[in-house]
């Protein structure tokens, strides 16, 4: 069967699935799909492998909350870099290091030598992590996508982000009740693995830079759709 005849079967895309017809947006929403379930189920896990440690309520929330001021703190640093930088290779560096604190928790949890403070320390770390993983990826998806399908780019990856924000803690409870917190940690480590690889195989061919920022910031080189 020949080519065209191939394509007359397939014929025109979905409707708001045009994006995933661009290889650069399947690599960008899958690995943020991926890391978006990791996060979610691991929420749940942290909470769970602070109670197995003898910790409670307060614990917990220092814990949570040393990430959430971490994010808070390097959100304007990790915002400068997505502009100074490749944004694909700034959230390739987050992923990397999430993907190594993470693994590094799991294996403490399932060895049984991790202490609440171990927890903090990881939580620190992940919270800067993501502070310069969010900012890149709020201006990648233009790289990705032409302007006419940017809407439809932003409804497949919030979808795809509220969906695990809703399922994966139940996803999560049940993975601690069969196996253990320490277990939903590697699983989390191994997404940001998946992720880390997508936009490592991401290719955005530099652009033409309209003009520098007043700040003198170079900016940041557009993708070929």
């Amino acid at each position: 069967m020949s080519h065209d005849r191939r394509s007359a079967f397939r014929g025109p895309p979905v409707k708001g699935l045009e994006p995933f017809a661009i290889r650069a947006f399947r690599l960008l929403w899958v690995g943020q799909t991926v890391s978006a379930l990791g996060t979610a189920i691991t929420r749940i896990a942290l909470v769970f492998a602070i109670l197995d440690l003898g910790g409670g309520a307060v614990e917990i929330g220092y814990v949570t909350a040393i990430q959430t001021v971490a994010t808070m703190v390097f959100t304007l640093v990790g915002g400068v870099w997505a502009d100074r930088l490749r944004r694909n290779y700034v959230m390739l560096g987050s992923d990397v290091v999430r993907a190594v604190v993470q693994g590094v928790l799991a294996a403490l949890l399932l060895s049984g030598h991790a202490q609440i403070w171990m927890l903090a320390v990881g939580a620190a770390v992940f919270g800067a992590a993501t502070a310069f993983f969010d900012p890149a990826s709020g201006g990648l998806l233009p790289e990705t996508l032409p302007a006419e399908q940017l809407q439809s780019g932003h409804a497949l990856i919030n979808f795809a982000n509220t969906f695990f924000s809703v399922g994966g803690p139940a996803v999560s409870g049940l993975l601690i009740a069969a196996f253990s917190p320490g277990l939903v940690f590697g699983l989390d480590a191994a997404t940001f693995v998946v992720s880390a690889i997508s936009l490592a195989l991401l290719r955005l061919a530099p652009g033409p830079c309209p003009r520098r920022s007043r700040s003198g910031r170079t900016c940041v080189p557009a993708g070929v759709r």
